[in-house]
């Protein structure tokens, strides 16, 4: 019991340290339109995207409570994981360091998923955040068909960064990521476990290290 209850804190904490990322970036994002708005010029491509983080700060409060007090997630709900996850990708790239941020989807129309919405886009920014801090300028998102999935259940999104390469531009161990690379694994976890998915390693691939791979459960037309 003990045990549980410090577990709980702990992940308690991490939401808490996660929404005020996003609370933070909010109000970055509403001093950049106020500053605009100050020179004269109308903020508009600004305002639009604090609409945005505000929805998305909002979408996460509403799934973080509902999920805390063990409220279900209706089975008709269904959405777009590559709508999701492109926003995500291209919310993170508007704020972002020098990395180069690339996305590869290979899932074909009509491809839906089921729970939160939010968490995949709270889960797809997490492991930015943790490729770009070790990333030496190149970060590759790919959500794809699981390819041993021949039942049409099952996606597989990951996020590679190139931070893991050795001498001669050979493919070194990635070490697993870590809170000094901005990973939480409480909270991680937690959002793939709300979505059914599994976390495990992924091979090397492009573009020269390895990284985690996260299967999702959806319905692959």
């Amino acid at each position: 019991m003990r045990d549980r209850l410090e577990q709980l804190g702990q992940l308690s904490a991490e939401l808490l340290h996660d929404l005020a990322d996003v609370a933070y970036a909010l109000e970055q994002r509403s001093r950049l339109a106020m500053a605009e708005a100050r020179r004269g010029r109308p903020p508009l491509a600004e305002l639009e995207r604090t609409v945005e983080a505000s929805a998305e700060l909002g979408a996460m409060l509403r799934d973080t409570i509902d999920t805390l007090r063990g409220a279900a997630v209706s089975p008709e709900v269904a959405w777009d994981p590559r709508a999701t996850v492109e926003r995500a990708v291209r919310r993170f790239v508007s704020v972002s360091g020098p990395a180069e941020v690339r996305m590869v989807c290979d899932l074909p129309p009509g491809t839906r998923m089921g729970g939160r919405e939010s968490f995949l886009s709270r889960l797809t920014t997490h492991l930015l955040l943790g490729a770009a801090r070790r990333s030496r300028g190149n970060v590759l998102v790919e959500l794809i068909v699981d390819p041993e999935d021949e039942a049409g259940t099952g996606v597989l999104l990951s996020v590679c960064d190139d931070g893991a390469v050795g001498e001669g531009g050979v493919p070194a161990p990635h070490p697993r990521p870590s809170a000094s690379d901005g990973w939480r694994p409480g909270i991680v976890s937690w959002l793939v476990a709300q979505l059914g998915g599994e976390v495990r390693m992924r091979p090397q691939r492009a573009p020269g290290g390895s990284g985690l791979e996260i299967r999702l459960p959806a319905h692959v037309p």
